[in-house]
């Protein structure tokens, strides 16, 4: 029997397993859920990782995904850059991104379609891109959170979510008359925007760009890759950005207006058939069978 090198064998499986990218729609990734916010007229950011799968079409474009399960909990406490003056704390509890809470589409967690929109040859927007927030916002002042002003982030309209990531208004009262109002969008991959009062009492504007990149970094490039004779890598890397706007009647400080970006990044792993070929033991098997093979 013909002998085959240890760097042969390995190279052949690995070509096996990338010439011929399986017809599943799941994607493997590790995501970033990241909120920028103004607090007293200073922007600061809160994050969380996580992993997940993700539905996409089969091969080729990125065209459609969605999201099946919330991910990457937000938990966290922002503290006044100077105490005593409006927002003492801003307190992010349970807050995560909610697939399972339909949006005005009816279709919860889906975004398309992404390479028109990320390139602006078709359209400049998504037509589905609905994800609701879940978790609280809580805005604390002098006297405590006790007496604070919980934005509870799930919020529905005749049973349709509303507010971040979605579209649509919504108010959130305090126990001493303050008043936030709550504004939010629709996700994107290309800009949003939201303005604040800055510590010196002006207005501005910060913004958060969206992307869709392939394996190779290129934007506007699809999750199907060819690698020459090697044949396809799946891959790439998904950014959606959402802005909120907000006004607060009664919290003092550089409050009014107010507002965040949310920026949920998706990075995603390698052809599920790959990983699965060598966590299924594959490698080692074929090992094996070329120590034999030696050995005879």
């Amino acid at each position: 029997m013909r002998k085959l090198s240890l760097r042969a064998a390995l190279a052949a499986l690995v070509a096996v397993g990338l010439a011929t990218p399986a017809a599943a729609d799941k994607l493997l990734f590790s995501g970033t859920h990241l909120i920028k916010f103004a607090q007293n007229g200073v922007l600061k950011e809160v994050s969380a990782s996580g992993t997940g799968v993700a539905v996409t079409n089969s091969g080729g474009a990125l065209n459609t995904l969605k999201l099946t399960r919330p991910f990457a909990e937000i938990d966290a406490t922002a503290l006044a850059t100077t105490p005593g003056i409006g927002i003492d704390e801003i307190r992010f509890e349970d807050v995560r991104i909610n697939p399972l809470l339909a949006g005005p589409d009816k279709i919860p967690g889906e975004f398309a379609p992404i390479l028109a929109a990320v390139k602006g040859t078709m359209v400049m927007s998504l037509t589905r891109s609905t994800l609701p927030a879940a978790g609280t916002i809580r805005l604390c002042n002098l006297t405590g959170c006790p007496g604070s002003v919980p934005v509870k982030l799930t919020q529905t309209n005749m049973g349709v979510a509303l507010g971040p990531g979605v579209g649509g208004t919504f108010t959130a009262a305090g126990m001493s008359g303050t008043k936030v109002t709550v504004m939010g969008n629709p996700w994107t991959v290309n800009t949003t925007a939201a303005s604040y009062r800055t510590n010196m009492g002006g207005v501005a504007t910060f913004t958060r760009m969206g992307t869709a990149k392939g394996p190779l970094g290129m934007t506007g490039t699809t999750l199907n890759t060819v690698m020459g004779t090697m044949g396809s890598v799946m891959g790439g890397t998904l950014q959606l950005v959402t802005g909120v706007q907000t006004t607060c009647a009664g919290c003092g400080g550089n409050n009014t207006p107010s507002g965040q970006i949310t920026v949920l990044t998706l990075n995603f792993a390698p052809e599920p058939g790959l990983l699965a070929l060598f966590g299924s033991g594959a490698v080692a098997v074929a090992l094996l069978g070329l120590t034999r093979t030696r050995r005879r």
